[in-house]
């Protein structure tokens, strides 16, 4: 795998490489015996850190609690001496996530490969099969998914001639439940203990919103992928011409899907036992599919010269060309007065729905590259890509993006060699580049430049029937075309200590230009309708910097090897196509400001702690009835009063800026550990309401939200108990104190295997290998929002399905 990041580099990969290229090169075959290799992995998913919720006690504590602050007395929901009932009963009730959900769900994967040959020809081929299983009691939800590989490399010696041949394929699997994980998940966490899936009698219940209606229903979602892809080129070394050679490579791919949604919910009952089937009128299915399909190739010549033994010459021509084409095909009905025959025809007739839809795009372009250097110590290259595609009018398709990088190997200079005879610093080279991107299909829409006109079904009534309609289309955009990115890169190689320790750094800096935007500021309201768009003038910057340190050795008999990354940028919203009004206020206007922010609300927000910072301070204008506890919050402007005119942009969105890695690699005779460490700089993730607890009662579920202030727990991180009709919303609208830290650092995966053919089978000369390995995913994080969940997640209400933590042991073979 190799990671390209300037545009020098990336030049010959062209409008996809905008945000830099990531070159990974398949497994091929070696020449030599056949090796046949087996290896399989088993392993149990969990979910990682997820939120604790609230027992029965607790919950009851909470709406107690919530009913109080609310002026509904002390005990409004349990009283006093039902709350000891509670608590010494707590297993009588429900625990949704143990009822409904496994702790672990099963996974396993096999993987068979072959591979040798000759020195004319190899071989590599392979097989593999994943299976997963779902958290869902009831076996609802699966993933299985099987792949092929298989590479072929032959080798025309007289006549310079190489010839590879790849196919490799992927066929899919996927079951789930009659509805998304939002909604089984947000039903699941919404549901409290008092409440019960299943009636004493083992059946499922008729609560609201219960879950178990999809997880153990007759209902489901279905889909299949197939996926199949191949590739392959020529490359011919012009016989006696040296360095001169003509290349072909290309791919086909085709991707198909086909999905299936029969929803039905269960039958539920009640406690005596009475059923409640699902309404006919309510059964419903939808079969739909789509095919995507793509080819692209490259022809190219390459000259590769060095002259006398200083001066080496690469150039390069590529022409290149692509072409994209989709299909889908969607189709309903519902009505199934018969739920044997899972059919569209077998609904109410007077419900089947269907449509469809077509597109495909293209674009070629001509590359040239131009590479000198004078004894591997000064070096220069020039590219040059001319791209064009047909999602722009004629006359806007094509742009030109020129690119120029140099570098100076200062250790291979003459005054350097007492430097390098020291062994402190072994190579030194300094790098710089600057280059043009040309990017599509960022925000153009396709072919907008084109006028079209929109199919209403069922637009209007004509004599008591719903006819079709037909209405303009978008203004079209003849006026759109590439955006530009301009990138500039400098950077610094070195290793030292005889080559024990390699690093890189670079700095660098962006800027993307071609924004499109529509005047509608000024024109919209008049004339009816979005004007087209436009280039406009605004702006994006981005700079930073990167780099890496690997550092390896040997103490007595261990082999150790470490690393360590990291990313930091800033990226600013250098100019904007914002209104004039909101370009006037500095604290809500996104030009000038860091693109990576939370929102915009009150800032500066901490907590009422008595009666008199609330008759003495600055207050929400709607907020009649404060009290210690309630969110006080910064008057901004100073005019003495808290209104929209005091919200500012606030925080630092989930989207970290620095970014860092550690892996350490440890090797005594067979006995090998991996490990990978990563992690975040600042970043934070903003509180739902759902997280909040701002809308009550259905809205209390874990226990960090029973962590509210009060004159004994000043330290707390939630407000005093309330819902969001509590003093017109004062604590729970849009503000800083609700953007919670989830930096973290985490131990992302940790290896150990031991290879037998090291020691105990060393003289089976059929054996090739044998490792057996244990290893762990996600295992250990810390950060400061640990206890709200997994600090990856975008949010902590808990109506996602989990990130999961993984635990394995396997073994490879070969043979």
């Amino acid at each position: 795998m190799t990671v390209l990041k300037d545009a020098a580099s990336t030049a010959v990969y062209g409008m996809n490489a905008g945000n830099g290229v990531i070159v990974v090169t398949t497994k091929k075959g070696e020449a030599g015996i056949l090796i046949v290799d087996y290896q399989a992995n088993f392993a149990f998913n969990t979910p990682s850190y997820a939120p604790k919720r609230m027992n029965a006690y607790q919950y009851a504590m909470a709406i107690n609690n919530l009913d109080d602050a609310l002026g509904q007395g002390k005990y409004a929901f349990k009283t006093a001496e039902e709350m000891q009932e509670i608590a010494q009963n707590l297993n009588k009730y429900t625990n949704w996530e143990n009822t409904l959900l496994r702790n672990y769900a099963p996974q396993q994967e096999h993987t068979v490969s072959l591979s040798g040959g000759s020195e004319r020809l190899r071989f590599f081929g392979s097989l593999n099969a994943l299976s997963q299983g779902g958290l869902y009691k009831g076996n609802s939800l699966s993933y299985n998914r099987y792949n092929y590989r298989s590479n072929v490399s032959s080798r025309f010696d007289k006549i310079g001639l190489t010839i590879d041949l790849d196919v490799n394929g992927t066929v899919s699997d996927e079951k789930y439940p009659p509805a998304g994980a939002y909604t089984i998940y947000s039903r699941l966490e919404d549901r409290n203990p008092f409440e019960k899936p299943f009636t004493d009698s083992g059946l499922i219940s008729n609560q609201f919103d219960n879950p178990a209606l999809q997880l153990f229903s007759p209902g489901y979602i279905k889909l299949r992928t197939v996926y199949n892809q191949l590739s392959g080129s020529l490359k011919w070394a012009v016989p006696n011409v040296t360095g001169l050679s003509f290349a072909f490579n290309g791919n086909y791919n085709i991707q198909t899907q086909d999905r299936v949604d029969w929803i039905q919910t269960a039958t539920y009952y009640d406690e005596a036992g009475n059923a409640t089937h699902e309404d006919p009128g309510n059964i419903s299915i939808n079969r739909s599919s789509f095919m995507t399909s793509q080819y692209d190739f490259n022809i190219r010549a390459d000259y590769i010269r060095s002259f006398g033994s200083m001066h080496n010459l690469e150039g390069t021509i590529v022409h290149t060309r692509q072409h994209y084409y989709s299909n889908s095909l969607s189709s309903g009905s519902r009505g199934f007065n018969s739920t044997e025959i899972h059919q569209i025809q077998n609904g109410d007739a007077s419900t089947i729905t269907g449509s469809n839809s077509e597109g495909m795009q293209a674009s070629m372009g001509y590359v040239g590259r131009l590479h000198y250097d004078y004894n591997r110590r000064y070096m220069v290259e020039f590219a040059g890509r001319y791209d064009g595609s047909d999602n722009f009018a004629p006359g806007k398709r094509w742009g030109f993006f020129p690119s120029v990088s140099g570098g100076w190997a200062i250790s291979e200079e003459k005054f350097f060699e007492g430097i390098k005879s020291s062994k402190i610093l072994n190579y030194l080279k300094l790098r710089g580049s600057y280059g043009e991107i040309g990017l599509n299909n960022v925000d153009h829409s396709l072919y907008a430049y084109l006028p079209t006109y929109n199919y209403n079904a069922n637009g209007y009534v004509v004599d008591g029937n719903l006819v079709n309609t037909v209405s303009p289309g978008p203004t079209p955009s003849v006026n759109m075309t590439w955006y530009t990115r301009t990138k500039y890169d400098m950077g610094i190689d070195f290793f030292m200590f005889n080559n024990k320790i390699e690093g890189t750094v670079d700095w660098f800096f962006e800027k993307t230009k071609g924004y499109l935007s529509a005047n509608k500021f000024r024109y919209t309201a008049p004339l009816g309708y979005d004007l087209p768009l436009i280039v406009s003038q605004a702006e994006d910057r981005l700079q930073g910097l990167d780099g890496s340190l690997k550092y390896s050795t040997k103490i007595g008999q261990i082999n150790l090897s470490t690393g360590f990354n990291f990313t930091y940028y800033q990226s600013i919203a250098f100019k904007t196509n914002e209104d004039s009004l909101t370009l006037l206020n500095p604290r809500i206007r996104n030009q000038g400001n860091e693109s990576h922010y939370v929102g915009t609300g009150y800032i500066g927000t901490k907590f009422y702690t008595t009666p008199e910072q609330i008759l003495n301070n600055p207050k929400r204008t709607t907020a009649r009835d404060l009290r210690p506890g309630d969110l006080w919050y910064q008057d901004v402007n100073g005019d003495g009063k808290i209104d929209g005119q005091d919200q500012v942009r606030f925080g630092h969105n989930s989207s970290p800026t620095f970014v860092f890695g550690f892996d350490v690699g440890a090797q005594l005779k067979g006995w090998n550990l991996l490990a990978n460490i990563q992690g975040t700089g600042a970043r934070e993730t903003y509180m739902s309401t759902v997280a909040m607890g701002a809308e009550g009662e259905r809205r209390l579920d874990f226990q960090f939200q029973n962590d509210n202030w009060s004159a004994q727990n000043t330290q707390a991180t939630f407000p005093r108990p309330g819902n969001a009709s509590m003093n017109d919303n004062n604590n729970y609208v849009s503000s800083d104190f609700w953007a919670r830290k989830s930096n973290y650092v985490r131990l992302k995966s940790l290896t150990l295997s031991y290879d037998f053919k090291y020691e105990t089978f060393r003289k089976l000369d059929w054996l090739h290998h044998l490792n057996i390995f244990v290893s762990g995913v996600n295992l250990i994080a810390i950060g400061p929002s640990v206890k709200y969940g997994d600090p990856e997640a975008n949010n902590f209400d808990g109506y996602a399905y989990p990130m999961m933590k993984t635990y394995s042991i396997g073994f490879q073979l070969g043979f």
